[in-house]
């Protein structure tokens, strides 16, 4: 069985080699690098757990399987727990379509189109080859790795987050040719496995739109369309290649829009609160019952892995992540990996009726880590403010308010936490789009919800003709797993433990207060 540093150092060789220009690859560095990198999608993005979801995306998935030629490639389909519409795939055979994607959806075919297109790019081992090129995921996904952008390289060291080797193998740029190719191979997999290959153009068009409605918003933020150039030129390609295709029989497994759509009811749409949500300065997460006050001005940042903020001039940060089950701090401190002689120098408290333990840990290169971790509910969190020792005149009593502050939601709270669910309404006889977007009253405007249904903006709609729309409602749990559970911790937690017990730490010193 070969070792952490073992495996990771094949990944290095492996990278390097490719970086290098050998494009050789074999069958099994090929699912050993897809392998870690899903790990990284699942640890960084975070999956959706609805099954009933996961389930119609995973038997559409087979069925292009069962249609796909022979390879060496394990297939294994999810949906990736992020609101921009995007999908990828990983060498190998993990593919993956966003919820955000799905949403954007409006048949089977599309869904069908769209997997394919994915699947090409394994079997062309297109993904394989264009490892070496990064996009790191805090730049696409905004997840807790994106606090390696905001602080400064020593203090992100310790924060090591996830994204080098998952955001190279999945979202770095496929040259034209190879998407010309995915293209073709794609819609030729779709028409195998009975679905109409002019559903990825169909599809496509809708991106077109929906890029354009975000013209000028996030502006610096990548998207589908930065990893997955298209044109009019390319849709018109895949159209004219469809024509040509023959259909090979069988029925959808959702056949017709109601039905298809219906398997979508449900779909959270934009930020999902299952990993929290700030109000200005408050950071609520409802599933672990916590509250806290992040200071004025820092720069919040939610994602799978965690919570938490950067300092504006990126010098200091918190992040908060959990541990696991329990109700000992101390115990949660030593499954997180603190190394038993730190154990002995944890101090317990209370924060508010909370039990807690901390750990102020000066490392020899000038950094201060102050460690806590907090029971609350059956679940033991750790909180981890970051700075350099230099700036903790700065920056301390921020730090220090910050973790004070850590208390259980009220219900006042509770009632502040809404999330957007896709449903499904039926128009009236005659009914605008802007008249169904006035009637739904969730967030959606006309001009998003003409796109998200592959409609003019000015259509007139059909009596009883099924709608999606955005409904705002009070959130009711989550849709995901939550940041950690007992089979496995994030890797945050598992990078700040490997790091503290490492290097030097100094002791506990008296001038630091918590």
């Amino acid at each position: 069985m070969l070792t952490r540093r073992q495996w990771n150092g094949g990944l290095i060789a492996t990278l390097a080699a490719l970086a290098g220009g050998c494009l050789t690859i074999s069958p099994s560095e090929e699912q050993r690098l897809g392998k870690e990198s899903a790990q990284e999608v699942e640890d960084s993005i975070g999956l959706v757990r609805d099954a009933r979801l996961v389930g119609y995306v995973r038997q559409v998935g087979d069925r292009l399987t069962r249609a796909a030629p022979a390879s060496d490639a394990t297939w294994q389909f999810n949906i990736a727990d992020e609101a921009e519409a995007n999908a990828f795939a990983l060498p190998g055979g993990w593919v993956y379509v966003t919820r955000g994607a799905l949403a954007l959806l409006n048949s089977e075919d599309q869904l069908a189109g769209v997997l394919g297109h994915e699947m090409a790019h394994v079997l062309e081992r297109h993904a394989a080859r264009r490892i070496a090129a990064a996009t790191p995921f805090a730049l696409l996904f905004g997840v807790p790795a994106g606090l390696l952008g905001m602080i400064s390289p020593t203090v992100g060291g310790v924060v090591e987050g996830t994204g080098q080797l998952a955001s190279s193998v999945a979202l770095a740029s496929y040259s034209r040719d190879q998407e010309r190719d995915a293209d073709r191979r794609g819609i030729e997999l779709a028409a195998r496995a009975g679905y109409d290959p002019e559903g990825l153009a169909t599809f496509l068009r809708t991106l077109e739109r929906e890029e354009a409605l975000q013209t000028g918003r996030d502006a610096g933020r990548p998207r589908f369309f930065s990893t997955h150039p298209t044109t009019p030129e390319r849709v018109g390609n895949v159209e004219t290649a469809a024509r040509a295709l023959a259909r090979d029989a069988g029925a959808p497994l959702a056949a017709g829009r109601a039905a298809f759509l219906a398997r979508l009811e449900g779909l959270v749409v934009g930020d999902n609160p299952a990993y929290g949500v700030f109000f200005g300065s408050l950071f609520l997460h409802p599933d672990l019952d916590l509250a806290l006050d992040i200071p004025t001005g820092w720069k919040p940042v939610v994602g799978a892995s965690g919570a938490g903020a950067a300092a504006p001039d990126g010098d200091a940060a918190l992040v908060l992540t959990v541990v696991g089950a329990g109700d000992d701090p101390v115990a949660g401190a030593r499954k997180d990996g603190l190394p038993e002689g730190q154990l002995k120098r944890l101090q317990r408290r209370q924060i508010g009726a909370l039990p807690a333990a901390a750990l102020v840990a000066d490392t020899r290169d000038g950094d201060r880590l102050v460690l806590t971790w907090i029971a609350h509910r059956s679940r033991v969190c750790r909180l981890t403010a970051l700075a350099r020792v230099k700036d903790w005149e700065r920056y301390g009593r921020d730090l220090e308010r910050v973790t004070a502050s850590v208390r259980p939601q009220l219900p006042a709270d509770r009632d502040r936490i809404v999330e957007s669910r896709l449903r499904i309404r039926r128009a009236m006889a005659g009914e605008t789009v802007g008249q169904m977007a006035a009637r739904a009253g969730g967030p959606w405007g006309a001009a998003r919800m003409a796109v998200a249904n592959g409609i003019a903006a000015d259509a007139r709609l059909e009596a009883g003709w099924p709608v999606k729309v955005a409904v705002t409602e009070q959130y009711r749990g989550p849709s995901t797993r939550p940041w950690s559970d007992d089979r496995d911790r994030f890797y945050i937690a598992r990078r700040i433990a490997r790091y503290t017990s490492k290097n030097t730490i100094a002791p506990m010193t008296a001038t630091t207060r918590l």
